[in-house]
Formats: C-alpha cells, sequence, structure tokens
C-alpha cells in the first residue's frame, strides 16, 4: 500500500514536470518528500524498537555523525595564483 501511494506521488511529480508551473512543481515535488519522510520514519522505527520512541526526522539526518558533528562531502581545487597571471 505505502508502495503505491509513493507511485502515486511520483506519477503526479512528472505530471507537473510536463508543464511550466513552477508552483505546482514544487507542490508535487513537497508532497512526495514528506510522503517519503513519513514511510523512512515507519521503515526506521520498524528497525530500531528501542530508538524509534526518539523520533526520526529524515531531513535533520544528513550530514549528522554521532556526537553531533556536521560532516559534509565536497570537491575541491586547488588554485595556483601563477595560474591567474
Amino acid at each position: 500500500a505505502e508502495k503505491s501511494e509513493i507511485q502515486a506521488e511520483i506519477d503526479k511529480v512528472k505530471e507537473s514536470l510536463k508543464g511550466t508551473d513552477t508552483e505546482a512543481i514544487k507542490a508535487a515535488t513537497e508532497a512526495l518528500t514528506q510522503k517519503f519522510y513519513k514511510i523512512s520514519e515507519r521503515m526506521y522505527q520498524q528497525a530500531n524498537p528501542q530508538g524509534g520512541a526518539q523520533g526520526f526526522d529524515p531531513s535533520q539526518a544528513q550530514g549528522q555523525q554521532p556526537g553531533g558533528e556536521n560532516v559534509y562531502e565536497a570537491d575541491y581545487r586547488e588554485v595556483d595564483d601563477n595560474d591567474n597571471k
């Protein structure tokens, strides 16, 4: 049942992308995101019943490491001042 709910939201996003109404695209994308968060939370609680009571907010999960440190992956390129001359 949850799979069909997610698929319906995905179909709404695909349909909205056929048009040019950016607000409709944003609304459909946000609805899909919220549905995904709810299902993710339920899956997390099933996988970890003891920790599930604390609540899980998938939107806050990326970049968090134990101890509260933020970790971000990034690409970088070294720039030599002589290259700009």
